[in-house]
């Protein structure tokens, strides 16, 4: 039983894919992944913000005279019984 020239070059592609193709696109996958995470919403969420918070609870905060917690890492102003900031989601410091 002999092999036909086609059938022999199809097989040659098909082992070609498997050994430089699939680890190829795990290389791929891995530098995609990683131009993702610099991305400037990863980077909103991380919780590595350098800018303080102006958002509107700031504001309210504010004006009802509410005494609010400051986050340490982005300066956001958060309600008295916040466990978490509102901006960067870090954990907030208890107060004494």
């Amino acid at each position: 039983m002999a092999i036909s020239t086609a059938e022999l070059a199809v097989r040659l592609l098909v082992y070609l894919f498997v050994l430089i193709g699939a680890p190829l696109s795990f290389v791929l996958m891995f530098r995609l992944l990683d131009y993702a995470a610099h991305d400037t919403l990863v980077e909103q969420f991380s919780g590595q913000q350098t800018g303080p918070d102006t958002g509107q609870l700031n504001a309210y905060f504010e004006q009802a005279a509410v005494e609010a917690t400051t986050c340490q890492f982005c300066g956001a102003a958060n309600g008295p019984d916040y466990t978490y900031c509102h901006n960067c989601q870090e954990r907030l410091s208890p107060r004494n």
